[in-house]
């Protein structure tokens, strides 16, 4: 299958078909590449669990801070609102 016609069938995925399928291609593409034992990151990184739910964060003692709203402008960027 080429790329071509991969891409859009992934896109036709649910989020967490598409996450398993990303999850398998990096394990496959891991076993033909062979990272040097100095690469630890990278190898984690391609086995790392992106399906599972992530543990809470710790915020700590101030808890979650306050958050302005924001908006992606195509062409500048993302843009923090007024208000």
């Amino acid at each position: 299958m080429s790329l071509t016609e991969l891409l859009p069938a992934l896109q036709k995925l649910h989020p967490y078909d598409k996450l398993k399928a990303i999850q398998f291609l990096a394990t496959e593409l891991s076993k033909g590449q062979n990272f040097p034992v100095s690469d630890l990151e990278s190898q984690s990184w391609l086995e790392t669990d992106l399906v599972s739910d992530l543990p809470e964060y710790d915020w700590g003692e101030g808890g979650i801070p306050s958050v302005k709203p924001v908006e992606y402008l195509s062409g500048v960027g993302l843009v923090i609102k007024e208000g």
